[in-house]
């Protein structure tokens, strides 16, 4: 369960910062990922968000707590984007590179809004498994 919740206060901080995807960049996945949420795309958002099977506990379906505490980021991110108007383009940073064979990276997002405000986001960590591009919460 500490994996859990340290997953969780990983991924809620990282959200309102920023990221995820499958697509051919850190910084491609990072804006999808943010556009997902906005847009309420819980599926997309959980496809591209790196899961490492828990060992310890087999019973055990992290992808459903995912999904449901998913959900409620994404309602809070869509009260927000409709308190602006909506989401006009999500833009990411390049992409800063933590590993020599660039499997690992950190991304900065920022999301403007129809009302010309934006919002900053912080690092997000994304890893590259099987030449796809996720968010990453270890």
């Amino acid at each position: 369960m500490k994996l859990v919740m340290k997953f969780f206060s990983v991924f809620l901080l990282a959200f309102m910062v920023s990221a995820c995807s499958s697509e051919e960049s850190p910084e491609r996945t990072a804006e999808n990922c943010v556009k997902a949420v906005y847009s309420g795309d819980l599926e997309t958002v959980i496809n591209l968000m790196y899961l490492p099977e828990d060992k310890t506990n087999k019973n055990f379906d992290m992808k459903d707590l995912v999904k449901s505490k998913m959900q409620q980021v994404i309602d809070k991110a869509q009260k927000l984007a409709q308190a602006h108007g909506g989401v006009d383009k999500v833009q990411a940073s390049p992409a800063e590179y933590i590993n020599e064979d660039k499997t690992m990276a950190k991304v900065k997002t920022t999301v403007f809004f129809k009302d010309k405000t934006q919002q900053e986001g912080g690092s997000a960590s994304l890893i590259k498994i099987d030449g796809k591009w996720l968010m990453n919460f270890n």
